[in-house]
């Protein structure tokens, strides 16, 4: 039987983990507790069969925290957001009015974040994230992904908040058959943004012999063996997940890559940023420092020497993944939360 529960979902964009998160919600929303999902969005997916109201940007696309809040804004000033019961976003933003129940849902520790970025980027990002904290805080439920949002969330008074963890469609990313032989296959999963800190890995894989580096999410010129992909469809993910013998997430910070989960559940070894990887997939992934280039490339012919370990270590993993992060199980515990939740406070 549908419910006649209103749920608003802020998606954003269609790109990156964060999206994925948000989607993934909605999906389970709709299958799983019969509720539809009405979604946010800054540009209409024809492909996307759910109701979608749309805000134009005002800032750079790049931009996104700011375009983020401005949406919230608007939304909230239009009155749209106390048309629903219940309003979900990740990040903080004005999505709070007096009637909805708002729940924030948030992977990282921004103050981390802050610490690593570029001065420039530091400068904007640091309004940014006051403004975050400010709306964070007037949550009605706050659902923490990481352990380090844990600790973030309690330096800045922060104590009510659900321990929640991210996803992966360990059905659909699973390891099939051997890797090819030949060129080491390295591969990047993301956005070319400072952060993503690409640029040295693009430097250190020009110098070692045997290695072809893909980029998938990412536009520019492909330069020898480090080559572009673009945008791919989740087949094609998926695939080159399992085509490729080492996954590399190279970030100055990180919430929760879902690229990593995706990495591990596809049997992949995972070569990591200290800073990249949350603690509790720490012990099955290779780390390195993000700011020496020569420890990111020592470690890669580490792994290359010594690859028969370093697939033991991607087979734990693919186990730990499994019966910890299944999209499935993680989203119908976060969807029932938010009801229970809800409901309580309308028992008030």
């Amino acid at each position: 039987m549908k419910s006649d529960l209103k749920v608003f979902i802020w998606q954003g964009g269609w790109l990156g983990g964060a999206e994925r998160v948000m989607l993934g919600l909605a999906e389970t929303f709709k299958s799983y507790a019969r509720i539809e999902p009405v979604l946010g969005v800054f540009e209409k997916n024809e492909n996307i069969d759910f109701e979608q109201v749309c805000v134009n940007r005002i800032f750079p696309e790049k931009a996104v925290g700011y375009n983020t809040i401005w949406a919230s804004f608007y939304l909230n000033r239009k009155g749209i957001l106390d048309d629903f019961d219940i309003v979900i976003a990740h990040g903080g933003g004005m999505w709070k009015t007096r009637k909805n129940f708002y729940v924030c849902h948030e992977a990282g520790d921004l103050d981390a974040l802050a610490k690593n970025l570029p001065l420039f980027s530091k400068l904007t990002f640091f309004p940014l994230k006051e403004l975050y904290i400010c709306f964070i805080k007037k949550s009605d439920l706050i659902i923490s992904a990481t352990r380090e949002c844990d600790r973030f969330l309690e330096r800045h008074g922060v104590r009510d908040y659900v321990k929640g963890r991210n996803f992966v469609d360990t059905k659909f990313f699973k390891p099939k058959g051997k890797k090819p032989g030949g060129v080491f296959k390295i591969l990047f999963v993301g956005r070319d943004e400072p952060r993503k800190n690409l640029g040295a890995l693009k430097e250190v894989c020009r110098k070692l012999r045997g290695v072809e580096l893909n980029i998938i999410g990412a536009v520019g010129e492909n330069e020898g063996d480090v080559r572009y992909l673009g945008y791919v469809s989740d087949e094609e993910l998926a695939e080159w997940y399992r085509r490729s013998h080492l996954f590399v997430l190279p970030s100055f910070w990180e919430g929760f890559s879902v690229s990593i989960l995706e990495a591990m559940a596809s049997g992949t070894p995972v070569l990591a940023s200290v800073y990249a990887i949350p603690e509790e997939l720490n012990k099955f992934a290779i780390t390195f420092d993000p700011y020496s280039k020569n420890e990111l490339s020592k470690k890669i012919q580490w792994i290359m020497e010594n690859y028969e370990d370093v697939t033991r270590i991607a087979k734990k993993a693919r186990n730990f993944v499994v019966k910890n992060y299944e999209k499935e199980m993680v989203l119908r515990w976060e969807v029932e939360t938010i009801l229970e939740r809800f409901r309580r406070r309308k028992r008030r």
